[in-house]
């Protein structure tokens, strides 16, 4: 999977300090039914993606356009959320890829609001019991440092984002597969 291009802050953030963060992860979805099953659950990117824990909302603004914002907060008090654009690609049956989008519509929203990169890429494959999805997502982030942050020493905050990326990724993850395994097994169930 090609690594995703680097993050340009908008002219307003130029002054801000801020930390770049990023992150990957994998897992293989084994599901007890056939592939056309499988591919045709995460074809509805928003279902699926509002399964991540943190999502505050994923929607379509185009066909196979879709923006997912991810809410958090900075450990003070202060809301935060990352937006993602994603334009979607389909190998119909094979594979389905998300990538950064950069024609989104402008967003309004309350709290420190930063745009983010997302790249994500689910490759099915037939398995003895049924099939095999191999999903990956990487993600990078831009985040302006708060105003109660920024007399910290640059190093220290991106040692402390890097941690904490770190800690939101695993957490996501497992909430995400244990959400899709659940999530699937229901929708598998009402569509027989």
């Amino acid at each position: 999977m090609p690594a995703l291009r680097q993050l340009r802050m908008p002219a307003s953030l130029a002054r801000e300090r801020y930390i770049d963060l990023g992150g990957q992860a994998s897992h293989l979805f084994h599901f007890s039914a056939p592939v056309a099953t499988a591919y045709d659950y995460f074809c509805d990117v928003p279902a699926v993606f509002r399964l991540l824990p943190d999502a505050l909302d994923c929607y379509a603004y185009g066909h196979d356009r879709y923006r997912l914002i991810v809410g958090a907060t900075d450990g003070h008090g202060h809301n935060m959320a990352a937006v993602f654009d994603l334009e979607a690609h389909h190998e119909p049956g094979y594979a389905i890829k998300l990538l950064p989008s950069d024609d989104g519509p402008a967003y309004d929203l309350d709290g420190m609001i930063f745009g983010g990169l997302l790249m994500a890429e689910a490759i099915f494959q037939p398995s003895r019991s049924g099939s095999m999805v191999d999903y990956h997502v990487e993600i990078d982030l831009s985040i302006p440092v708060p105003s109660v942050l920024r007399l910290m020493p640059t190093h220290f905050l991106q040692s402390l984002g890097e941690r904490t990326m770190e800690y939101k990724m695993t957490q996501m993850l497992k909430g995400f597969t244990s959400g899709i395994n659940a999530d699937f097994h229901a929708w598998a169930g009402a569509g027989s």
